[in-house]
């Protein structure tokens, strides 16, 4: 798959946009999809822990999703599905798995 970083970006982007994630919400998002733990997060952003939590929780609601394992499935199957014949079982406009 050649995909531009910017790509990707903009594809994260409009997902988080059409969930009406804040600002920090989608900091928090983007970091949780590379990995990062929630500590990792808080020291990176400066915040607590428990903030970064919070900040995770509200993301998770927002976007119908039950943590970071289905968040990054999400993604991976869209992806995955857009590169093969297979369509997603995601239902378009909602963030279930």
């Amino acid at each position: 798959m050649k995909q531009h970083p910017d790509e990707f970006q903009a594809y994260f982007k409009t997902h988080f946009d059409k969930w009406g994630l804040t600002k920090t919400e989608c900091e928090v998002g983007g970091l949780i999809l590379l990995g990062l733990s929630l500590r990792e997060i808080a020291d990176r952003r400066g915040t607590s822990e428990t903030t970064t939590r919070q900040q995770a929780l509200s993301l998770y609601k927002k976007a119908s999703v039950e943590g970071r394992h289905q968040l990054a499935a999400y993604f991976l199957e869209i992806l995955l599905a857009a590169q093969t014949s297979v369509k997603p079982f995601v239902q378009s406009g909602s963030g279930s798995l």
